[in-house]
């Protein structure tokens, strides 16, 4: 047995007594090309929106309406949308990129757990060229995705820290921008605020009695706090579908009628 073979095997073992498991490159490679061809949140939406299960919907953290984001497609021209986007540039592009959708409304603040100012933390304009470079790209305008409450969410995501700019904003909670918008029948709610969505999603849930389909982005989630809000959920009658990136919170009702 070769020396390499056996380097190997002896790190495969030690891997798998940590808990990690090692997947050939063809396995990785055939994984992600399956999941290209799969089934999406986006995929999901269109089809509740054609069968008239979902006419309401809010997106907490809207950014611009085009990137990382599947609802702009997915939805119809008369489909009741509240857009909220506390990103000022990024809010700009949203308006722009849902010109021609009829009943769309749309909200510069951010969602948090009560009303008032907060200071949020996004990458710095002027050095967008840095990241033109760093991704060899010549539009890095979605770098506003990645803004957060969290200034060390920018630093993880590469974003160096001389290059983060902190903003003063208006916050707004879910009774209060769902009274002010006439939102109480609500058919899903869609949350992607870059390591806040757990925290809004049970505020979400215990403050308000309304339960619709939620999507949220589950990757920057701790496990003990992914388990806190799964057991909520639970206990609220929710079921759960993965769909990469996305958690899909499901009624029981919507399942089974």
């Amino acid at each position: 047995m070769s020396h390499d073979l056996k380097k190997n095997k002896l790190l495969k073992k030690i891997l798998g007594a940590l808990g990690f498991k090692v997947f050939p490159k063809e396995t990785i490679k055939t994984e992600r090309f399956i999941e290209s061809a799969s089934f999406n949140s986006g995929d999901l939406i269109k089809l509740l929106i054609d069968k008239k299960k979902i006419n309401n919907i809010i997106q907490i953290g809207a950014n611009d309406g085009k990137s990382d984001d599947f609802l702009r497609n997915s939805i119809n021209t008369n489909t009741n949308v509240l857009l909220v986007e506390p990103i000022k540039s990024a809010f700009e592009q949203l308006e722009k990129n849902y010109s021609g959708y009829k009943n769309v409304k749309f909200v510069n603040k951010a969602i948090d757990i009560k009303s008032g100012k907060r200071d949020i933390f996004s990458v710095n304009p002027k050095y967008y060229d840095f990241y033109e470079k760093k991704y060899q790209s010549k539009d890095v305008s979605w770098l506003t995705v990645l803004a957060s409450f969290h200034q060390n969410h920018l630093e993880y995501h590469g974003i160096k820290s001389n290059h983060i700019q902190s903003t003063e904003i208006d916050c707004i909670n879910f009774k209060e921008l769902i009274d002010q918008y006439n939102f109480e029948n609500l058919d899903l709610l869609v949350v992607d605020t870059e390591g806040y969505d757990e925290i809004l999603i049970t505020n979400f849930i215990q403050n308000t009695n309304i339960r619709p389909l939620i999507i949220l982005e589950w990757i920057h989630i701790q496990k003990n706090k992914a388990e806190d809000l799964i057991e909520l959920l639970e206990l609220n009658n929710y079921k759960f579908l993965k769909l990469s990136k996305d958690l899909v919170c499901i009624q029981k009702n919507l399942l089974f009628n």
